[in-house]
């Protein structure tokens, strides 16, 4: 019979070795950096939406004006123009919010993979940093850290010590 008296059934481990917590380290303080630079970034975005960043555009191109193929198409470009200077875009101000809410769940991500707790928030975080259009880093960092951290994390030893 396999008892271990300082480990009764359903108690966590002894955790995670130096070496394993040394392979868990850097992709997760990565992560974790990755996710920072997303909320600046779309806190930033979120700032130029709601101030109206496109006030002051000069308009459309002469192209517009010049070509009688295009002239059709001029009313609907000037409406939309005229949507993105008049101050704050709804749209934009609720996707900066998503893209602050995701960075800030990346970063938790790291947080947690540090810790050894939470490992699908940890996946989780691991995943969305490595989609473009959620991480202001795109393909540069999210995606590698993205990778490295999702190999780590797989790793049977790592699933181990996050029970």
């Amino acid at each position: 019979m396999d008892h271990f008296p300082d480990n009764p059934a359903g108690m966590p481990g002894p955790g995670p070795d130096k070496a394993l917590r040394d392979a868990v380290t850097l992709p997760a303080y990565l992560l974790m950096g990755t996710g920072a630079l997303t909320v600046l970034f779309w806190v930033f975005n979120l700032l130029s939406s709601v101030v109206g960043a496109g006030a002051g555009q000069e308009g459309l191109p002469p192209e517009f004006y010049n070509d009688p193929n295009l002239q059709q198409y001029r009313e609907l470009a000037e409406q939309v123009l005229s949507l993105q200077s008049e101050g704050p875009s709804v749209i934009g101000i609720l996707y900066s919010l998503v893209g602050v809410g995701l960075g800030a769940l990346i970063a938790f991500g790291g947080l947690q993979m540090t810790k050894f707790r939470m490992y699908g928030v940890a996946i989780a975080a691991s995943i969305i940093a490595m989609v473009p259009c959620f991480s202001c880093c795109c393909c540069v960092i999210g995606l590698p850290v993205g990778i490295w951290s999702l190999v780590v994390l797989t790793r049977q030893e790592v699933k181990a010590a996050f029970r």
